[in-house]
């Protein structure tokens, strides 16, 4: 097989786990906080609330979405990290473990991307490291910063919004009439994003600036 081949199948095998992750997130949403709070957020752009959940939006997100999408993604996640040269103090949500370059994550909860965004700005401005990449994400949105040299100021990489495919994927699984779509058709809608996410794609961005 060409390696060209081999990228397609690995490709294919992470969008595929990764709709299945998003579908169990969904799932669990609707479980959790209630099918008209649920839809209010994964059909109107509603900001998720911890009082439907009884529990932390972002503590949500971060155990029953993020950590299971990194992991597709190829990375080894720790949450609540310490140890970032120049951040005095502050700590980010998350760094892969098995990234060679020093990497951080911010998580706030769905509807918030803006803020995650800043505040994953603010640390990679801060931090004395480089090269370094940080990544923002409501869990519906996934931005990725990178700062490459000494002197580098933090540069927007890349930006992917999953909107469309958890629609299609809640409205599959809350009515009975919705039309199934393929595995084919949601794996093309998170094609994009494993390809422009996944940790060998990171390390070969970084290496090759």
């Amino acid at each position: 097989m060409l390696q060209g081949d081999l990228s397609e199948v690995q490709a294919d095998a992470r969008a595929q786990n990764f709709v299945r992750v998003i579908e169990r997130f969904v799932s669990s949403l609707n479980e959790q906080a209630g099918e008209d709070h649920a839809a209010d957020v994964l059909l109107d752009g509603a900001i998720l609330q911890g009082q439907k959940l009884e529990q932390h939006p972002e503590r949500f997100i971060e155990k029953e979405l993020v950590d299971p999408v990194l992991r597709v993604l190829g990375y080894r996640p720790r949450f609540q990290p310490t140890g970032f040269n120049g951040l005095d103090r502050r700590y980010p949500d998350f760094t892969a473990l098995n990234l060679d370059v020093t990497n951080f994550g911010e998580v706030k909860k769905p509807g918030k991307i803006s803020n995650a965004r800043k505040e994953s700005f603010e640390y990679l401005t801060m931090a004395e490291d480089r090269p370094i990449v940080g990544i923002a994400t409501d869990g519906f949105v996934w931005i990725l910063h990178s700062a490459i040299e000494s002197d580098d100021a933090p540069t927007y990489t890349h930006h992917v919004a999953l909107h469309d495919l958890y629609k299609k994927i809640r409205l599959e699984q809350t009515q009975p009439n919705a039309k199934r779509r393929s595995r084919n058709h949601l794996r093309e809608l998170s094609r994009d994003f494993v390809s422009e996410f996944n940790s060998d794609y990171i390390e070969h961005l970084v290496s090759n600036k």
